[in-house]
C-alpha cells in the first residue's frame, strides 16, 4: 500500500528506536521547536 511521504518519514523515525516528540502549544512554539531540529511534533489532544 502506498502512503504519503509524511507517513513514510514518520515511520522511518520509529525504525531507529526512540525519539523525542514535543507538543507545542501554539504556532510560535511549533515554529521554534521545528527550528531546534525536532523531526516531528505532537498535536493537542484538546481538539
Amino acid at each position: 500500500m502506498a502512503y504519503s511521504p509524511q507517513v513514510d518519514a514518520f515511520r522511518a523515525l520509529h525504525e531507529s528506536g526512540c525519539f523525542v516528540m514535543p507538543n507545542p502549544w501554539d504556532v510560535g512554539s511549533a515554529r521554534w521547536l521545528r527550528g531546534q531540529g525536532f523531526k516531528a511534533l505532537a498535536t493537542t489532544s484538546a481538539g
